[in-house]
């Protein structure tokens, strides 16, 4: 334990040391100690003088034929005096030693202080910094520790800060309740912000009363960075900066909610660049993608602040318009929107001409909610299309037969579920390092009796909607382990199988029992399967959802964070929940090697994963440079049609037998090559 008698120099302390009650727990009480002498030293002097005494008797004794007075005093206070020299003599021994830990203790607090990478500081009950270590000092600008003695934060941070931070310990002092793991904004005089993680701790006396505050700071700003950009692209479009569906549905949640109670209208466009996809494959994804930079630019100088324009995806872009007059108003923007997009475009020394197809629908007319008013906007739009290019067109009634269609889809879906119209395909993961298989993950599909496969997105919102998502996952679950099995007991390797699990399945499935019951059912071994929640749908920090978490783990599953960045993106989740993997969103993916924003993410949160030991798999790659630019980064995996779609079980099957070949650039082809046992999927 160390003793802080340097603290005596600042004069705030009397002339003793604190050292930590070994019965102290997160109150991390302290007491008074003072110097004491070596208790052998004491006995062994109290042995002698004994000894001396005894001596003294004995003679005194012997000599009674002959003794008188004046010998026995003489006797005895020889016995007294050598008593009394032992005595001093093992005092001052054992008063060396005493020093020479002290001295000890004090160069080990020294050097501690000296040494921790951390911010560590002592204060009194006012604040007044008592020591600090030396990592502190240089972070706050000091050349020696000693400067801050009697300083406080208001002489080093901006006010604000500075009070949160006195409020803080003012309670800690008042209630004696100390403050662990709290992340902490720093506002700096300079106006710059900076981020701790903090533990403050009451300081006490031998007679338990708070004598001040003592603490440790993290820097912890790289990582709040990161999760403030990962936050800002989960609802920005990486490229142009916009808002994404998810910020504008928000949006005009609260458009619709004002407008309802001033009795106005709320207009919505869906606009489709025409002639894009040519721009494309004309000049390349660069003039595409400044074409699609510029075009933002247009439209935001063509509407008011208190519109929104956001990317949808690719070339589509929805506006929201909120407290407007009925038709007239939605109309005057879609116009100044075409007369916008009509002048030509100076692109890269190339003259690029679009136009635009708009769909605009209108609250309460055409709906009520974010999720049908863009519906009806997009039914509007590809009407706009079916006209001619440079046109808009209002969504009404006689434009619902899109609408009819998925009505009949969501008709359809029930009877699904009782006709076993629901298969499982597999989509492998690979080994950025090796090119090989590590794992599969499960994609269910629906296999309409008249539109063929259709894929997720399409139904399983109308599943969740309709109950049923519980049932059908299940049922999902349950197909990928027997297959699991089932490759095993054919003599391949085994491998991970990765399922996805919704929000209703997570909260309202009790999952853990269904994932128990599953593995015993199928008799997978628990390690061959991972759990993958979606972050936006599942992640909310609450205690409910860290405890079926780590129930899953107690099953000896793993769990993967899907679609890392297009939800909340907490550090906390990070550091709280039982993940081994995080998959990084394809829209990150897809624009890493073109745009900085995304390259910047991307190593953001391969950056997190590594401090943290959480494995991450890249989702989306398409592309020869998206790979290469992953394995110069050293991303453990990755998944995308660069290496396979996802396939039926039999030809998933097919290529997991495949056991001498690894992935190349080409999606269709395999590369033969020697590869370690240890390295690649093998039959056993």
């Amino acid at each position: 334990m160390l003793r802080f008698d340097s603290l005596l120099s600042a004069g705030k302390l009397p002339s003793t040391y604190l050292l930590p009650s070994e019965k102290g727990s997160l109150g991390m009480k302290w007491k008074w100690r003072t110097t004491a002498a070596s208790g052998m030293a004491i006995s062994h002097s109290a042995v002698l003088a004994e000894a001396f005494v005894l001596a003294g008797l004995v003679f005194y004794g012997m000599a009674r034929g002959v003794r008188s007075d004046a010998i026995a005093i003489y006797v005895f206070g020889a016995a007294g005096a050598g008593a009394l020299a032992f005595f001093i003599i093992g005092t001052v021994i054992s008063k060396r030693t005493a020093d020479r830990q002290h001295r000890e203790d004090r160069d080990l607090l020294g050097a501690f202080m000296e040494h921790i990478p951390d911010n560590v500081f002592f204060k009194d009950r006012d604040s007044r910094f008592v020591r600090i270590s030396r990592a502190m000092a240089n972070y706050i600008g000091l050349a020696d520790p000693a400067d801050a003695v009697d300083k406080t934060d208001s002489d080093i941070f901006s006010s604000e800060h500075a009070d949160g931070a006195l409020a803080d310990e003012q309670e800690i002092i008042r209630t004696g309740q100390a403050k662990i793991g709290i992340e902490e904004k720093e506002t700096w005089p300079d106006g710059h912000e900076t981020w701790v993680l903090t533990t403050k701790v009451p300081l006490r006396d031998k007679s338990g009363e708070i004598i001040g505050t003592m603490g440790i700071a993290h820097d912890i700003t790289e990582w709040k960075q990161a999760e403030l950009r990962v936050r800002h692209l989960a609802f920005h479009d990486s490229l142009t900066g916009l808002p994404n569906r998810l910020l504008l549905e928000d949006r005009l949640s609260q458009a619709i909610a004002l407008s309802g109670r001033n009795q106005r209208c709320v207009g919505v466009l869906m606009l489709d660049l025409n002639r894009f996809k040519t721009v494309n494959e004309s000049f390349g994804h660069y003039v595409g993608d400044r074409l699609l930079e510029a075009v933002t630019v247009r439209l935001k100088a063509c509407l008011r602040d208190s519109d929104t324009v956001a990317r949808m995806d690719g070339d589509r872009f929805a506006i929201a318009i909120p407290m407007v007059a009925a038709n007239e108003g939605v109309e005057r923007v879609a116009q100044k929107v075409q007369a916008a997009l009509a002048e030509p475009f100076e692109i890269e020394g190339h003259e690029l001409r679009i136009s635009g197809s708009i769909g605009a629908s209108q609250f309460p007319h055409n709906g009520d909610n974010p999720e049908i008013l863009l519906k009806s906007a997009d039914s509007a739009m590809y009407e706009a299309k079916k006209k001619g290019c440079a046109t808009y067109c209002f969504f009404s009634p006689s434009l619902a037969q899109a609408t009819h269609h998925q009505q009949k889809l969501e008709a359809d879906l029930d009877q699904a579920c009782n006709r076993d119209e629901f298969v499982v395909y597999y989509q492998p993961f690979v080994s950025t390092k090796s090119g090989c298989i590590t794992g599969v993950e499960a994609l269910l599909r629906w296999r309409h009796p008249e539109e063929g496969l259709i894929s997720p997105h399409q139904f399983v919102p109308q599943l969740e909607e309709m109950g049923r998502m519980v049932e059908v996952g299940r049922w999902a679950l349950r197909a990928a382990c027997y297959q699991n099995v089932a490759w095993q007991q054919d003599g391949l390797a085994p491998i991970r199988m990765a399922v996805n699990v919704s929000a209703q399945q997570f909260f309202q499935g009790n999952i853990v029992d269904t994932v128990k019951s599953v593995l015993y059912e199928t008799g997978l071994d628990p390690k061959w399967l991972e759990i993958e929640l979606t972050e936006s749908r599942i992640l909310d920090g609450s205690e409910a959802t860290i405890k079926i978490m780590r129930d899953l783990k107690r099953l000896g599953v793993s769990l993967a964070l899907d679609d890392f960045g297009t939800g909340w993106s907490s550090l906390s989740y990070l550091r709280n929940f039982p993940i081994d993997r995080i998959k990084i969103d394809q829209s990150f993916i897809r624009d890493v090697t073109s745009q900085f924003a995304a390259e910047a993410v991307v190593k953001s949160i391969l950056s997190l994963g590594r401090n943290l030991g959480i494995d991450c798999i890249a989702e989306g790659v398409e592309t020869p440079q998206q790979r290469d630019y992953l394995k110069k980064q050293k991303c453990p995996e990755m998944q995308g049609f660069l290496f396979s779609r996802p396939l039926a079980a039999a030809d998933c099957s097919a290529l997991l037998r495949s056991t001498e070949h690894r992935f190349n650039h080409d999606p269709n082809t395999f590369e033969k090559d020697v590869v370690e046992p240890e390295e690649c999927f093998r039959v056993q």
